[in-house]
């Protein structure tokens, strides 16, 4: 069985730490935009909840890469995989909302 390499766990929680901090700042921002009358209200509240979902899955992410410590398999390793890409897939989701804004004439 494959074990996953001391340097590529260290990598991955330092990752997710940032993944966690990121996801903090998608939210704020949706959050400050909340006082922004010419912005929809549903933007906002989408480009929030990106942040929620980032969030989530970037709590997943950390959690399954301090798991590599115990297990470095690269069954977990793939499982770290999936959720990096659903914090990524948020995010983008998260910036197509923000880009759909309309600046300010």
């Amino acid at each position: 069985m494959h074990e996953v390499s001391k340097q590529t766990i260290e990598t991955a929680q330092k990752h997710a730490q940032k993944s966690i901090e990121h996801s903090k700042e998608v939210q704020e921002l949706g959050k400050s935009l909340q006082t922004d009358d010419q912005i929809e209200p549903e933007q906002k509240e989408r480009i929030e909840a990106y942040g929620e979902t980032m969030h989530e899955h970037a709590q997943k992410f950390e959690e399954l890469a301090h798991r590599l410590i115990k297990d470095p398999s690269t069954d977990v390793f793939s499982e770290v995989v999936e959720e990096h890409i659903k914090v990524n897939q948020a995010h983008i989701e998260a910036t197509k909302e923000f880009q759909k804004i309309e600046p300010p004439a």
